[in-house]
């Protein structure tokens, strides 16, 4: 008798998503910036400064799960 494999053996799980491609990266630290606006009391002027701190915290994240970074640490290639 030959024994079945049960049904989670045979169900693949997904993997945690921990890279993104270029442009979802880009649209990423675009969201995220916004969340730093939002938490800033939505100013007016100097968006560059939520940017930057979008950028990085997605760098971060991405060099803490061991995601290589293109040349010079462009963080969108």
């Amino acid at each position: 008798m030959t024994e079945q494999p049960r049904s989670e053996d045979r169900v693949q799980r997904p993997k945690p998503l921990t890279d993104f491609s270029g442009e979802d990266r880009h649209e990423l630290v675009q969201k995220l910036a916004y969340q730093h606006w939002e938490k800033r009391g939505s100013p007016l002027g100097s968006p560059e400064i939520d940017w930057f701190a979008a950028e990085k915290a997605m760098r971060a994240y991405l060099l803490a799960s061991g995601i290589e970074l293109g040349p010079d640490e462009d963080l969108y290639s």
